[in-house]
């Protein structure tokens, strides 16, 4: 009965939960400067804007994981607070798989969406992107040509883990901030001239984030070590704005759903069509 687990089964499950394990991960991450307001206006109660306004971009090939398997992942992220912990927000994290959407999606509560992202490297230069909706909308680049540190470091990002009501009038619980720590071993490390491209997309507003400037691209050659923790409950009236990031832009589908079902009526197939009857 593989539907139920049993007790040794589920201590082996929770084991992988807590401590998941990323092999042969291949990145690019760029860093870049953007505007002290809108890093403001998008970060959630109650993340508050970190001294310096970046936004970080990033394209990962993870070889293997614990948790997973093997899958592709980009994302956008703004560097905030909460209290003494300065971490990453998420924005938006495109992945390749349904087990990586699924997973993340249900432990962190990662605002993961299904795309196709590609991940390139040729001697020193290394580029990624993320596209859906035949939208390319997140695209980085980096000619890394000079060496970086490596050894171990970390990386912390926060996610909001929630769960809108069945008749959408907000949450069924006070949503959660989850702050999860990467505990990264680099193996090999480059940094050079990087470049970071957002197209607009309505179901993917990456665009709405200005970048002023880059401030370094990196490429990296790792395993890393996944943990996380709930730091408090969010208030649910202050959130419910930013609650949206991870599903598409409902009403743009709605209004071409409705279009294209007037264009069929307007057909000869489609006339009449709701009054036949055996």
């Amino acid at each position: 009965m593989r539907f139920v687990k049993t007790t040794e089964e589920i201590e082996l499950i929770q084991g992988i939960y807590s401590r998941s394990h990323e092999l042969g991960v291949r990145a690019l991450t760029v860093q870049f400067e953007t505007d002290a307001d809108t890093l403001a206006a998008l970060l959630p109660p109650p993340l508050e804007p970190s001294p310096n306004p970046v936004g970080v971009a990033w394209v990962r090939d993870v070889g293997n994981s614990t948790t997973v398997g093997p899958y592709c992942v980009a994302g956008l992220a703004l560097r905030a607070r909460y209290r003494d912990i300065t971490a990453n927000y998420c924005l938006t994290l495109p992945v390749s798989t349904s087990a990586a959407l699924t997973f993340g999606r249900d432990l962190y509560g990662e605002p993961s969406k299904m795309a196709k992202v590609v991940f390139e490297e040729q001697d020193e230069h290394v580029w990624g992107s993320a596209e859906r909706h035949e939208i390319r909308f997140l695209s980085i680049r980096g000619r890394c040509n000079e060496p970086a540190p490596a050894g171990r470091e970390e990386n912390g990002m926060f996610f909001f883990k929630y769960l809108v009501r069945p008749d959408g009038a907000g949450f069924d619980t006070p949503p959660v901030l989850v702050h999860v720590i990467e505990d990264i071993g680099v193996s090999h490390a480059r940094r050079g001239r990087g470049e970071v491209v957002f197209r607009d997309s309505p179901h993917d507003p990456v665009v709405d984030v200005p970048v002023r400037q880059v401030l370094d691209a990196v490429y990296t050659e790792s395993h890393l070590y996944r943990t996380a923790r709930v730091l408090t409950h969010v208030d649910p009236e202050a959130f419910f704005p930013y609650a949206f990031t991870k599903v598409d832009a409902l009403p743009e589908i709605a209004e071409a759903t409705i279009v294209h079902a007037q264009a069929i009526r307007r057909t000869t197939d489609g006339k009449g069509q709701w009054r036949k009857t055996a």
